[in-house]
Parts: structure tokens; C-alpha cells; sequence
């Protein structure tokens, strides 16, 4: 009998405990896929990259406005009083406004020199830091359900999000003919009215003080802007092939390799699912050493790395299908970047899954340093494999630095918490 069942059955225990959660994560991730049709059949492959230029500016602004501000609530939820989360909250929200003013007084200042090099027009770039403001407001509102462990309320805001989104993309895109600047438009429109109703709720239950602390300013500051260095990183690595593609070819083609990034999305929504019930199973276990057989966790380990792989093999065999399903004939040629993004999926997956063990261990300060070198790495690769090798250098510089990421990672792992890794590969008893 292969031991791997039994311990896949202890993961599918601690998935059960956090299921709500994990079905809205999955619901939630899985309906943009769904709408890819809709936009492809829509907007030719230029508008395209212009939505995809847009959230990767969005993306980095998130990581720039304090989106780990979660973190801090989550990290005195159960140690303080409601008056002092509540406070924590409302001194929040002003640290968040400032980053958010100040980040459009930048790019509204800098605009005429670096504006060539973004490629996208003034005005929604400088929507764009007050996206990030509400986004941040709805996320720490979501924090606020998790802690109370409101799964229902968790999912309603969290899924209510994404169907607004969906739902004024469509009728600015469908109905008015707007273009990209519809789907932008309903993006920004959804985190507005996520951030009204998250306010809402916190204003009724007393989850918010607006009252100045400047002790727990400081406090707060003291968490995301370290915090806010690893997400910018994390964005940088994952996302600046876009911004490399717009810079050294044309619109039509990043829209292609944008639709190609979203496709390899459904791995990244498989180990994101997988994680969501891994992490917690992880803390669990190295809790307990002296209870912890290893043997089985390695096992357990390479489990969900080989169901990450099939969907790798899946993914890359029949992204052609995928395409003619999804898209329209104007993306096929996506499917020459798909195998190369969804390996590199694959590797950052396995990254994910040794993540909590180097938390665990406090080698926040190491992983860093890991992802500031890879940062730095990733400019340089796709900047060399666009010379080496053309358009497709860009999916190559994905694949590698993930690679380059996780082998680094896998080592320290080692170091701080060893493991049987050829001991544990024979599955048979």
C-alpha cells in the first residue's frame, strides 16, 4: 500500500478545519479565469496589455501602501482589547492614506520623464494608489473576519469583491464598449465599494478609533515597512517580464504573453489552494518535534509537489485546447509561453511549500536576502535573455529565477531543520 495516502488524509484533516476559507479562496481565484473568455473575445490583444500593465502598477502599488497591514492586526488580535485593534485599524487606514498621497504626488511630479517607459496615460496611473487605498481598507477588514473566525462574512466581502469586479467589467466592456479602460475601471470601482462596506463593518462592531497614537504609528510602521521591502521583491520577481515586454516589443505581444501568465495561473491556484491547508499543517507538526516523523513529512512533501507537476504536464500539454476554449484565435500564440511560465510556477510553488518551515525557524532576515539577490537577478536576466533569445528570453527568465530562487531556499531549509530527502523517496512499504 503506498504511505502516502495516510498522510495525505492528516493534510485533508487539517484542510477541513480551514475549509470555508478554502473554498472561498478557490471561488475567489478561480472566477477571474472564468471571465478570461469574455476579454479576449472583447479586446484585441494591445487593449489586453494595457490591463495587464495596469495591474502590475497596481500590484506594486499595493506592496508600496502597506499592503501588510493585515499582518499587524492579525499579529495583536488575541493579545489586546477590541479599543486597542480598533485603534491599530483607524491609525491604519491614516498610515495608508499618507503612502497613498504621497505615491501620487510622485508619479504626478516624475510623470513627464519616467511616463514613456510605463506606457499607460496619466490619469489612471494616478487612480491607481487610491485603488491600492481601498484594497488595503477591504484587507483589513478581511483580516477583522478571519480572527473572529466569521467564515461566512469572510467570504461575502472577499467573493463580493470579485463580482462586483466582474460584474461593471461587463457592462463597461460589453454593453458601453469601453475597452480596457472598462475592465480598469471595474476594478477600481469594486475595491471602492469593498472598502465602503468594509467600513461599515467596522464601524458597527467597533472595530475602528480614528484617534491619533503615535506609539502605535510607530508600531505599525516598524512592521510593514520591512514587510513592504519583501512584497515590493515579491512583485518584481513575479511580475516585471511584463514590464519588459511592453518596454522592448509591442502591445500585441505582451497581451499574448499576458493571457499566456494568466493560463499558467491555474497551477499557481493549485498550490495556492494546497498551501492554504499545508501552512497551518507545517506550523502544526515542527510545534511538536519530538512527535514529528520525518520520514512521512518528506513524503507528504513530495506528494504535493507531484500533484503540482501533473498540473505542470497538464497545463503545458494541452495549452493548445486551453487557448481555443478560452480565447480567441488573435492569442494563440500564447501557448509558446506557457510550458516555460507554468515550470516556473512549479518551482515557486515548491518555494511556497518550504516557506513556513524557515518562518517557523525565524529566517525571515535570510529569505530576504534571498529574494532581494533573485530581484536583482530577475532585472538582469530578462535583460540578457531578450538579447540572447528574443521575445520568449522572458519566459525564460521566469522559469530560471524561480529555479534559482528555490534551490537557495531548499539548502537553507536543510541547514535549519534537516531533512531525509533520499531516505524518504521509496513510497512502498
Amino acid at each position: 500500500m503506498i504511505s502516502f495516502y495516510s498522510r495525505w488524509l492528516s493534510l485533508m484533516r487539517i484542510a477541513r478545519n480551514h475549509g470555508g476559507y478554502f473554498v472561498t479562496t478557490f471561488i475567489n481565484s478561480s472566477l477571474p479565469l472564468l471571465f478570461l473568455p469574455i476579454l479576449t473575445r472583447y479586446l484585441e490583444p494591445a487593449e489586453y496589455a494595457n490591463i495587464a500593465l495596469f495591474n502590475f502598477y497596481l500590484a506594486l502599488s499595493n506592496s508600496l501602501s502597506g499592503t501588510s497591514i493585515p499582518v499587524v492586526i492579525s499579529k495583536n488580535f488575541f493579545d489586546h482589547s477590541k479599543e486597542y485593534i480598533a485603534k491599530i485599524i483607524g491609525n491604519s487606514i491614516r498610515v495608508v492614506f499618507f503612502f497613498s498621497l504621497i505615491t501620487t504626488i510622485l508619479l504626478a511630479s516624475i510623470y513627464k520623464y519616467i511616463g514613456p517607459f510605463l506606457d499607460l496615460p496619466l490619469t489612471w496611473l494616478l487612480l491607481i494608489p487610491w485603488g491600492s487605498f481601498f484594497y488595503i481598507i477591504l484587507s483589513m477588514a478581511l483580516s477583522v473576519h478571519r480572527n473572529e473566525k466569521k467564515v461566512l462574512i469572510f467570504s461575502y466581502h472577499k467573493i463580493g469583491n470579485t463580482l462586483i469586479n466582474i460584474l461593471f467589467s461587463l457592462a463597461f466592456i460589453v454593453i458601453l464598449m469601453w475597452g480596457w479602460q472598462g475592465r480598469v475601471m471595474g476594478v477600481l470601482i469594486s475595491y471602492f465599494f469593498s472598502a465602503i462596506c468594509a467600513l461599515y463593518y467596522l464601524i458597527k462592531h467597533k472595530y475602528l478609533n480614528i484617534s491619533f497614537s503615535k506609539k502605535i504609528t510607530k508600531n505599525i510602521l516598524n512592521v510593514v515597512i520591512p514587510l513592504m521591502v519583501n512584497a515590493f521583491q515579491s512583485v518584481i520577481i513575479s511580475r516585471i517580464g511584463i514590464f519588459f515586454m511592453q518596454l522592448y516589443f509591442e502591445k500585441e505581444l505582451l497581451g499574448i504573453y499576458s493571457v499566456a501568465y494568466q493560463i499558467s495561473y491555474f497551477v499557481h491556484l493549485l498550490f495556492l489552494t494546497i498551501s492554504f491547508s499545508w501552512s497551518p499543517y507545517v506550523y502544526e507538526q515542527i510545534s511538536k518535534p519530538e512527535k514529528l516523523n520525518l520520514e512521512r513529512f518528506v513524503k507528504l512533501f513530495y506528494g504535493i509537489s507531484f500533484i503540482l507537476f501533473l498540473g505542470v504536464v497538464i497545463i503545458s500539454s494541452f495549452s493548445g485546447i486551453i487557448l481555443k476554449i478560452f480565447t480567441t484565435a488573435e492569442y494563440y500564440g500564447a501557448t509558446e509561453f506557457i510550458s516555460w511560465l507554468s515550470i516556473g510556477v512549479f518551482f515557486n510553488g515548491l518555494y511556497i511549500f518550504l516557506l513556513p518551515i524557515l518562518m517557523k525557524k525565524e529566517k525571515q532576515k535570510e529569505v530576504s536576502i534571498i529574494s532581494l539577490i533573485n530581484m536583482i537577478l530577475m532585472i538582469g536576466l530578462n535583460i540578457l535573455f531578450i538579447d540572447l533569445f528574443g521575445y520568449i528570453g522572458v519566459a525564460y527568465a521566469f522559469c530560471a529565477i524561480y529555479f534559482l530562487m528555490f534551490l537557495p531556499i531548499m539548502i537553507l531549509t536543510q541547514k535549519v531543520f534537516p531533512l531525509p530527502w533520499v531516505k524518504s523517496i521509496k513510497f512502498w512499504k
